[in-house]
């Protein structure tokens, strides 16, 4: 079993966060892949999500925009490039519509049955350690992740109550 925890593992260019759920692995898979379920998780703690469009398939494109609750809009623009339902789920940050690319790593979604339950994995793999420095110093992104898990725990609970 992963140990459920709130910290993270930081190892040189990479973030790996680990979390056990008490929720079937095919649910989990749609609420990370669906639309309708991202857009009501999706981000950290007072954020909202707009989907402009989801092909969700490897070599599709996500396009959404995050409205921070400083007011501001941040867009997003992902590529997946591995799916394999119900355990992986891959894409890389490529900027947004106007070729922006102020973030760019790759996530790594992985699902693992475990009893009734199901063991969660995300990675984050930014090109150098001092690429993660700076993504983490200037948008907070480890913080941001951990608050973004717990919205997805959060709302996977509500779809099992």
């Amino acid at each position: 079993m992963i140990k459920n925890s709130t910290e993270p593992n930081i190892e040189d260019n990479r973030v790996i966060y680990n979390r056990y759920f008490d929720v079937p692995i095919e649910l989990l898979f749609e609420l990370w892949s669906e639309e309708e379920h991202l857009n009501k998780w999706w981000g950290p703690d007072g954020f909202t999500l707009t989907t402009i469009r989801l092909d969700f398939r490897v070599g599709g494109i996500w396009e959404f925009v995050m409205h921070g609750p400083d007011g501001r809009n941040y867009k997003n623009k992902v590529q997946y490039l591995q799916i394999q339902k119900p355990n992986i789920i891959s894409y890389k940050h490529i900027g947004d519509e106007d070729g922006f690319e102020d973030v760019n790593f790759v996530s790594n979604i992985l699902f693992e049955n475990s009893g009734e339950g199901t063991n969660f994995r995300m990675e984050q793999i930014f090109s150098t350690k001092e690429e993660l420095e700076r993504v983490n110093t200037k948008y907070g992104a480890i913080e941001g992740a951990k608050q973004h898990i717990a919205n997805f725990a959060n709302y996977a609970r509500s779809k099992i109550s």
